[in-house]
């Protein structure tokens, strides 16, 4: 087999012009299934930051504190209300990598200096890992520490829409270190976290047990909820169950008695989302593919006449002792030979393409969307290649075998 292989490469080699027309099809063919499959690997990557930046594979796990009879929300009056133990006996059932929050929010009033008008913030106790929520991102100072959320202590992290308040036209970081007033009482700013789109409110986050004394007090016990974030969206599943047993565990009438609400949507946004990739992927291969098969047309004519000018060489040959195998061998390496070439061509300008389109996208929106190349990719494309090179190198090497050696030697 190994001759066999080495004469079909040299005899490529021996008609370089023939042997690069007959490759542009599958060039162009390869380029576009790569390009393709590589811009959307880049969407789904983008997708799936977007999903988890949003915090889309967080659970949240929330008493239920009303019901709804008759178009009418109906208060409960009573409600489990989630503690600190309950929190660290979750935070223990969960998988490695998880992050979890046990939140409580309420309003809260505070002054930018003495003497000065009440206003209103949104207090968000909180305690345990700020990883769980990706609201929490601190762009000046830093976070609750740990000792601080175990104490209660008087430290708040203010919003970026109050740290413009605080500032008054200094620089934002000049905030961190100062006091705030909040009911009354003064709080060490310790941290400012990031804007987000739309931010309208003050909101300030103090540890979770000196939250009672940042909030307008309220006749009704505040209702708690956890955040349990997921190391990856694939993970929602597993780590849903492990929060139900860890409710089922703690009380079994929360989800019997559907005091409790376990809720999560990511999951079933990446499922959309996938759907709808795979889909274009499949339409727009199948579009792509239609280049693969034309450079195979090409590849199967040049074969053709290659059969034609070598009759009488196949003819030696198999008056020499070659066999059937040997010459259908000897074709087909020259079918796979210029369709893997083509392919590895195709990639490198496919891969270019990709990554220069998503350069364009991102100069003319604010999407940072980025190509991706996957082995998966470069393994349908090289597939690809070889099953063109099989599939339209088999009838010529088919013709040249079945020639008869005393009329292949005969012929002119």
């Amino acid at each position: 087999m190994l001759p066999s292989v080495q004469i079909g490469i040299q005899t490529l080699r021996a008609n370089p012009v023939r042997t690069l027309l007959s490759t542009l099809g599958v060039v162009m063919g390869a380029a576009s299934l790569v390009g393709v499959l590589s811009l959307g690997d880049g969407a789904e990557a983008f997708a799936r930051q977007q999903i988890e930046r949003r915090g889309m594979q967080a659970l949240t796990v929330t008493p239920k504190t009303s019901d709804t009879v008759d178009g009418l929300t109906v208060p409960r009056a009573s409600y489990p209300i989630f503690s600190i133990d309950d929190a660290e006996a979750l935070s223990g059932r969960l998988m490695p990598g998880c992050a979890m929050m046990l939140t409580v929010e309420g309003t809260g009033t505070f002054v930018t200096r003495a003497g000065g008008p009440s206003r209103a913030a949104l207090v968000t106790g909180v305690f345990g890992s700020p990883a769980a929520s990706g609201a929490l991102a601190v762009v000046h100072g830093r976070f609750l520490s740990g000792t601080e959320m175990a104490a209660g202590a008087a430290a708040v992290v203010v919003s970026n829409k109050l740290a413009i308040e605080l500032a008054a036209g200094r620089d934002l970081s000049a905030v961190v270190g100062t006091t705030l007033r909040m009911q009354g009482q003064p709080w060490s700013v310790v941290g400012v976290l990031a804007p987000y789109p739309g931010e309208r409110i003050f909101g300030a986050t103090v540890p979770l047990g000196a939250a009672p004394r940042a909030m307008v007090p309220s006749a009704a016990v505040r209702s708690h909820s956890i955040l349990v974030k997921a190391p990856r969206v694939e993970d929602v599943l597993a780590v849903q169950a492990q929060v139900e047993a860890w409710a089922d565990a703690t009380d079994s009438r929360w989800r019997s008695e559907r005091q409790v609400t376990i809720s999560t949507t990511g999951l079933e946004r990446l499922k959309q989302l996938n759907q709808g990739i795979l889909i274009f992927k499949i339409l727009m291969g199948a579009f792509t593919a239609i280049s693969l098969v034309v450079g195979g047309i090409g590849i199967m004519n040049v074969l053709l006449a290659s059969v034609v000018e070598r009759t009488r060489e196949i003819g030696v040959r198999k008056a020499a002792g070659a066999r059937r195998r040997d010459i259908v061998v000897q074709f087909l390496a020259e079918s796979v030979t210029i369709s893997l070439a083509g392919a590895v061509i195709g990639a490198l300008l496919g891969v270019g393409a990709a990554y220069l389109t998503t350069a364009i996208i991102r100069s003319q929106s604010e999407a940072q969307v980025y190509a991706a190349v996957t082995w998966q990719t470069l393994a349908v494309s090289m597939g690809a290649a070889v099953a063109v090179g099989l599939i339209f190198g088999v009838y010529p090497a088919l013709k040249a075998a079945r020639l008869s050696p005393v009329e292949a030697m005969r012929y002119e």
